[in-house]
């Protein structure tokens, strides 16, 4: 998959869709796209604009390395990584709610786990039918 294609696909035109199935490199092209952009608009934040109220990384701790930029940006694809991942696991034969998990400390790895494995439809799977339908 192209990665214009992968943004055009998850940005627009699936941007609410929580049906259905994603495929790995969809979901992980996002997750690479929205880790460099949050990323470039901390620095922005820090460096230029030189207003900083809180720390993605740390949010509880005194130490703030992010503004109104990275703010707007986690607010701006807050729906469209939520039904991403709801997607992703449901190509593993998840329910979305599943990443709920994701705040829960030693849990969060679960459905990280199945968001990085292969669809559960594959070859050697065969016999399974996923209930979230085919890709």
């Amino acid at each position: 998959m192209h990665f214009i294609n992968v943004m055009k696909t998850v940005l627009v035109d699936r941007a609410t869709d929580i049906n259905g199935r994603s495929t790995r490199p969809e979901f992980w092209w996002f997750t690479l796209y929205a880790c460099i952009v949050a990323g470039l608009l901390m620095l922005v934040d820090n460096y230029v604009l030189g207003f900083t109220f809180y720390s993605v990384f740390e949010p509880f701790s005194d130490n703030t390395d992010s503004g109104v930029l990275s703010a707007l940006f986690l607010l701006g694809t807050l729906v469209q990584s939520i039904c991403l991942t709801a997607r992703r696991l449901h190509d593993r034969g998840h329910s979305g709610w599943w990443q709920l998990l994701f705040i829960v400390p030693f849990l969060n790895f679960l459905p990280l786990y199945w968001c990085v494995r292969d669809a559960k439809d594959t070859y050697e799977a065969k016999k399974y039918r996923n209930p979230y339908g085919q890709r």
